[in-house]
């Protein structure tokens, strides 16, 4: 009779800690991504011309973290990796608020690396707006940035053609400037993992203004491919 309780007690916590196991699984999602752009730019800055940019982002549950990498195929400016954690917040069915910090690292690590807190909100309404303030502690810089976008079904291919527009505002010791990104992209889904996107980026900004922020170019067409597989 123990023995066998013993063995119906075990059966049950096996199935209880495979649940479990099961539960946490599911609660864990990992997302590999690897991109080409014909010019990298920031936050409407050309950093560097034609790169590769691979990232991968864990997440569980509200948190997440991620690293993203870059590096130019025909410059010499260096890498960059951004190293980021956060956490997002279901205000309700509408509303999600969200908070994180990110490390950006130059070569490897530089005396340039900076580190970066931003806070945001977006709205699951029409056009999905989103606005996010941006504060890099090394370089005293702020940013501000709103963002909207708009699906539309392709059926055809069973794919989306996604809209983008993006205003941003960069503020440093009592200089500014604006910028703004429209884009249009296609995401096909190659199994339900996978993801092949392509698109593109028209960058407007003032190229007077952002010299003092280390552009130079004020209007930049970025052609951009990316291959995304989700665990």
């Amino acid at each position: 009779m123990i023995k066998k309780t013993a063995l119906a007690l075990a059966a049950i916590s096996a199935g209880v800690s495979a649940q479990a196991a099961e539960a946490a699984k599911s609660d864990l999602s990992v997302t590999v991504d690897i991109s080409y752009v014909s010019d990298y730019v920031f936050r409407g800055v050309q950093l560097d011309n034609a790169s590769i940019q691979p990232s991968i982002e864990a997440a569980y549950g509200d948190f997440y973290a991620g690293a993203w990498h870059s590096d130019g195929l025909s410059s010499n400016n260096g890498s960059e990796t951004d190293l980021y954690a956060g956490y997002g917040y279901k205000l309700n069915d509408q509303i999600k608020l969200d908070a994180g910090v990110t490390r950006y690292t130059y070569n490897g690590g530089s005396n340039g690396d900076t580190t970066e807190a931003y806070v945001g909100a977006s709205a699951n309404v029409l056009l999905s707006p989103s606005l996010y303030y941006y504060h890099d502690f090394d370089l005293e810089v702020n940013t501000l940035e709103a963002s909207v976008g708009y699906s539309l079904p392709i059926d055809a291919i069973k794919a989306s053609l996604d809209l983008s527009g993006k205003l941003g505002n960069v503020s440093s010791s009592g200089q500014d400037y604006t910028y703004g990104v429209v884009g249009a992209s296609v995401p096909y889904k190659l199994s339900e993992t996978a993801t092949l996107t392509v698109g593109v980026d028209y960058v407007i900004n003032d190229s007077q203004t952002i010299a003092n922020f280390g552009g130079g170019d004020d209007d930049i067409i970025v052609a951009k491919a990316g291959l995304s597989i989700g665990f």
